[in-house]
């Protein structure tokens, strides 16, 4: 049967859906705008974030008003975003109430979601985990080649190709040169949409969650369309390919190719920083079946309630309909982001993931915050604010920490609903969320 070829480790950067992001607004400058499409590059940090990176705040200086006023000013500052509004700031330290407005009011939290669901992920596989997608060989003649699923969402043509490379020098090797290709995505169920999508959303900002796809590309049968990538890929090495079809793995089938992920620290990160649809639907699918969950929608969001409550974070009240956030169904109160983003701060593990240079975005720099703060008075939090961003046509939502010019940092979470998500909602929150670091 011959060995099995190494997995092939990806040297080229991982790959984001094309236009898979989050949906439109009609300012232009929201969170679709914002993300990275095609390949994601090696993330740089810039010399501020660099010399920061836990946020201590390397902004211009500017006086710190008094803290003792803060809970007023934020009163003041939600108040326009009354009635369908949320808000929550704890002491980071401490983990004391600074200020709540209807904090315990669920309101649709857009990709604030993604926070819960990088949670589950990290808790169920483990920040070191890879997504290792084999090739296996069987049948009784040997002449079946199975090219399989495991939910990786960075697989790319790079890495395919390697794959299928190996796999046609082991067949070789073993005197097969012709095989009959299966794709098998038995992984995931047949996908459904999410409750709450909207018909619209599905091939525009989000694809069929599938177990098999490769380069984010928006297909509604990405496992096939993978499959016909390997199959022109082996041909090009001397198999000839009789057929493809979609099928499960026979046992017995061995090894003899298989390619490796990066770390799911890293995949994490950039689900964060980019706000990607498809990475988190695709984790939340994977952590999922890793447990043994129900293969349906409300058996995984049942399983990342779970994990998030392990760090004591309560969803009461709320309802979890899918990963992304994306969902008009989805429930959330500041008050169990709040207490999740506090969490995730104080653990030793999760806390370089989730607060890392390369993951969640930073204030007037990085990802989905680059465009943001960028006017005054908020222009003052440049630098200062690490947060998840979330946006729907009628929400808009940030949840994440502050770093205040008195030194001390801030857990916040806001969330506005139905209102427009515009520049003028975005530049409210953007002024409420400064106003946490004291510096207006």
């Amino acid at each position: 049967m011959g060995l099995a070829a190494p997995a092939t480790a990806d040297p080229a950067p991982a790959r984001v859906p094309a236009q898979v992001t989050t949906p439109p607004d009609p300012g232009g400058e929201g969170e679709h705008s914002d993300t990275a499409t095609g390949t994601i590059p090696t993330f740089v940090p810039r010399a501020r974030i660099d010399a920061a990176p836990e946020l201590d705040g390397t902004a211009r200086a500017v006086s710190a008003l008094p803290a003792s006023g803060l809970p007023a000013r934020l009163t003041s500052r939600s108040t326009s975003m009354l009635p369908t509004f949320s808000g929550s700031v704890v002491d980071a330290s401490t983990g004391s109430s600074i200020w709540t407005r209807q904090s315990t009011t669920a309101l649709r939290p857009g990709s604030t979601m993604k926070l819960l669901t990088a949670t589950t992920a990290m808790r169920t596989l483990g920040t070191r985990h890879h997504f290792v997608t084999p090739v296996l060989r069987g049948g009784s003649r040997g002449d079946h080649v199975y090219l399989k699923g495991v939910g990786d969402p960075t697989l790319n043509s790079f890495r395919l190709d390697k794959m299928a490379a190996s796999a046609a020098y082991q067949l070789k090797k073993a005197g097969v040169r012709t095989v009959s290709l299966r794709v098998d995505d038995t992984l995931f169920p047949a996908p459904t949409n999410a409750p709450g999508w909207e018909r619209s959303d599905v091939g525009q900002w989000v694809t069929p969650v599938r177990a098999l796809a490769y380069d984010g590309r928006m297909e509604q049968d990405s496992t096939m369309d993978t499959g016909r990538r390997f199959r022109a890929e082996l041909v090009s090495r001397g198999i000839t390919v009789r057929d493809l079809h979609r099928g499960r793995t026979v046992p017995g089938a061995r090894q003899i190719a298989a390619g490796s992920s990066p770390e799911l620290r890293r995949i994490v990160g950039d689900m964060l920083r980019v706000s990607h649809n498809d990475y988190a639907e695709k984790l939340l699918w994977a952590s999922a079946m890793k447990a043994g969950a129900p293969r349906t929608w409300a058996g995984v969001t049942a399983h990342s309630r779970s994990q998030v409550a392990h760090y004591g974070v309560s969803t009461s009240g709320g309802v979890l309909a899918d990963g992304s956030g994306l969902s008009r169904s989805n429930r959330l109160t500041s008050r169990t982001l709040t207490q999740l983003v506090l969490a995730l701060h104080r653990h030793s593990i999760m806390r370089p993931v989730v607060f890392g240079s390369a993951s969640m975005p930073v204030a007037g720099r990085t990802g989905t915050l680059e465009k943001r703060f960028g006017t005054a008075p908020a222009s003052c939090a440049v630098d200062r604010v690490r947060a998840k961003t979330g946006s729907l046509r009628d929400a808009g939502a940030m949840a994440g920490i502050a770093t205040g010019i008195d030194g001390r940092r801030r857990v916040f979470a806001v969330i506005s609903n139905g209102q427009p998500y515009d520049a003028d909602l975005r530049a409210r929150i953007d002024r409420l969320v400064a106003t946490t670091t004291l510096c207006m």
